[in-house]
């Protein structure tokens, strides 16, 4: 297996939480069915390095 399909494949850690989780990067990631005001998710950007857990994104949703 290559490098970068392994490191795909490994789940992420949300910087919020702690929690584990996979973000898919070949297909349509399930952060984009969250709505997030654009001000929060900038807010969010400077806060945090990564992605965040379903669990805490859905929790800035409208």
């Amino acid at each position: 297996m290559s490098e970068t399909k392994k490191k795909l494949e490994e789940p992420s850690r949300c910087p919020k939480c702690g929690n584990t989780f996979h973000c898919s990067t070949s297909s349509k990631c399930w952060c984009y069915e969250i709505d997030v005001p654009a001000e929060v998710m900038e807010k969010l950007q400077q806060e945090y390095i990564g992605c965040l857990c379903p669990e805490c994104l859905k929790t800035y949703a409208r």
